[in-house]
């Protein structure tokens, strides 16, 4: 692999993990429906919305890795939106009422799930930094 494409190759792992992290409390907890929608609502706005940010984020890094456009205009759009991504994530995830994590019972990964959001959305503009250095913009 080119070292070129090892930053966006990150970014579409980070943005992908983002999607799943997302979904999984709608796919894998077995709890009534308010649950979730009070644990996804506590912010302006829960990873289910800004699952899209991450979505614009994989497809402008995938166009990036396959030199479908300027890398270093890529670049500096998934900065950018990382950067959102990530504030927007850590506000919800700090938002979240502790008891609502309480009532999914004795779900031990559902404790950590939004924390696990906000890394995947961190590793967004971690990884969008790292391709503005490779690609000599820093």
């Amino acid at each position: 692999m080119r070292p070129v494409a090892r930053p966006p190759t990150l970014g579409i792992i980070a943005a992908l993990a983002y999607g799943i992290i997302a979904i999984a409390p709608y796919v894998f907890l077995e709890v009534d429906s308010t649950v979730i929608d009070v644990y996804y609502d506590a912010s302006l706005a829960g990873p289910q919305f800004l699952s899209l940010l991450a979505v614009v984020a994989l497809v402008l890094f995938a166009a990036g890795r396959q030199g479908r456009t300027e890398p270093d205009t890529i670049a500096g759009l998934t900065l950018v939106i990382g950067v959102v991504l990530t504030v927007l994530t850590l506000t919800w995830a700090l938002a979240v009422p502790t008891e609502i994590v309480l009532e999914a019972g004795d779900v031990t990964w559902f404790e950590y799930h939004r924390w696990g959001a906000v890394a995947a959305a961190a590793t967004i503009p971690a990884a969008a930094a790292w391709y503005t250095r490779v690609l000599g913009l820093l």
